[in-house]
């Protein structure tokens, strides 16, 4: 029996000076596979079911592209090449306490996911992703 599908893609957190976070994961895939943990000493954020946005600046890229390397442009277009897509994601991670850190991350196909998580208080913290 051959089973397919698509793998989600998962990253570690990168653990900074910077940052209360000391481990965590991020995990997206379709949307409901989505996952964000992130964790501190004394606590544990989770939040599910988010969407990852895909967006692609096609107006810049058609001004880049269209005249001077019309093949390229026509694989952009058509969605062929991926290397100018933008992902992002925005969420709340809960804590069981009911806590709350709300993340905004970002990365280019085939970059780390990368951007700020907010506290509760305000304080925001850099959240890196391998």
């Amino acid at each position: 029996m051959l089973l397919t599908g698509c793998a989600s893609h998962v990253h570690q957190m990168v653990s900074g000076n910077d940052s209360p976070f000391i481990a965590g994961e991020l995990a997206h895939e379709d949307g409901e596979g989505n996952r964000l943990v992130l964790e501190t000493p004394n606590r544990r954020y989770e939040a599910r079911g988010f969407v990852t946005e895909r967006q692609t600046n096609l107006a810049a890229l058609r001004k880049r592209y269209y005249g001077v390397n019309p093949k390229h442009w026509e694989q952009i277009f058509a969605g062929l090449d991926t290397d100018h897509v933008v992902y992002s994601i925005e969420t709340i991670a809960i804590s069981a306490e009911g806590n709350k850190v709300s993340c905004r991350l970002m990365w280019t196909s085939g970059a780390k996911p990368s951007g700020v998580c907010t506290d509760q208080a305000g304080a925001a913290f850099p959240a890196r992703f391998e």
